[in-house]
């Protein structure tokens, strides 16, 4: 519409242009007599009017509101601290801010839990104190605690890796795990992790080729616009945020228990809605036969960075 506009701008200046000059008028005068030149003027007048008409009458379509990806994975990592405590794990202390969690120290807790419960022998329930900068979980009722501390320590840096930093401090029968992450900040990909993980579990289906999948449709933006208004994770036209990877978990377990190979349950996930369902022909479209081939690849990269649920059924 803009670009109509333009045009019709530079139609006027260069009309007034040719006015402001004598030849100019007279040749105006001159094409004003012919009826036909009278009639592609009045045809052209109209043309303009029903186009401006059509626009005001159809008025471009909303944007579509945009979800607060930060806020999202909050919900979600607050969310997943709840269910650890209403499944007996773990006591949240009521001056712990669950709302201001930190991921990367929030998705470690069953990790560390599962640790802790094989080290300590008798293992009383912890005490989450705090888990915004530094996680801080206490175990009370030990009175010799150095020689498990210290294997529970060394289990955790096998485990979490160099980018955290643990130690115990001892007062009497109570006992203090802090753990600080001293990395850099997740990004969507990272935070994705567990979400994933967890559906995939619900479902006994494999998070590898998930994650693979969402990396090569939207690149782990929950804002991401595909066609045929289909969006999100996965470019679908159902589901927002979160709500995505657990129906790409459900889609993504029939398709594999109804398609022939691997290749063929990842092509119905093609972020092209109108092919998506046609994965009896994606060998014979090379856009879409590279695309199953990229997701392949880097189902193995997945898997090599602990995306498996042998895994994550270990932590629990």
């Amino acid at each position: 519409m803009n670009l109509l506009f333009l045009w019709i701008a530079l139609a006027i200046i260069w009309l007034i242009c040719i006015c402001m000059t004598q030849k100019g008028r007279a040749v105006i005068r001159i094409l004003w007599k012919s009826l036909k030149v009278k009639l592609v003027v009045i045809a052209w007048i109209l043309g303009i009017a029903a186009i401006t008409m059509a626009y005001a009458t159809h008025p471009e379509e909303a944007p579509r509101p945009t979800i607060d990806e930060h806020r999202e994975y909050q919900k979600y990592t607050t969310s997943a601290i709840q269910k650890l405590c209403d499944q007996g794990e773990l006591i949240i202390d009521m001056n712990c801010d669950l709302d201001s969690a930190a991921p990367e120290l929030a998705y470690i807790l069953p990790t560390i839990l599962s640790n802790y419960n094989i080290i300590v022998t008798r293992p009383t329930t912890p005490i989450l104190e705090s888990i915004k900068d530094t996680l801080q979980i206490k175990m009370i009722g030990y009175k010799k605690f150095k020689n498990r501390g210290i294997r529970l320590i060394k289990a955790l840096q096998s485990d979490l890796g160099l980018r955290y930093e643990s130690v115990i401090e001892s007062d009497g029968t109570d006992h203090t795990l802090k753990i600080i992450y001293t990395g850099k900040p997740w990004d969507n990909e990272h935070l994705c992790n567990l979400p994933v993980l967890e559906a995939c579990l619900r479902e006994r289906t494999d998070p590898a080729i998930l994650m693979s999948i969402i990396h090569h449709i939207s690149g782990f933006q929950m804002n991401y616009q595909g066609k045929n208004n289909t969006s999100g994770l996965l470019a679908l036209d159902t589901g927002k945020g979160l709500e995505q990877v657990d129906i790409g978990a459900a889609r993504l377990k029939r398709a594999l228990i109804l398609s022939p190979t691997l290749a063929d349950a990842v092509a119905q996930f093609y972020p092209d809605a109108e092919h998506r369902n046609r994965f009896e022909n994606w060998r014979k479209d090379p856009q879409k036969h590279y695309w199953v081939g990229q997701v392949l690849t880097d189902i193995q990269y997945y898997r090599s960075n602990g995306m498996t649920l042998a895994k994550r059924q270990r932590a629990e």
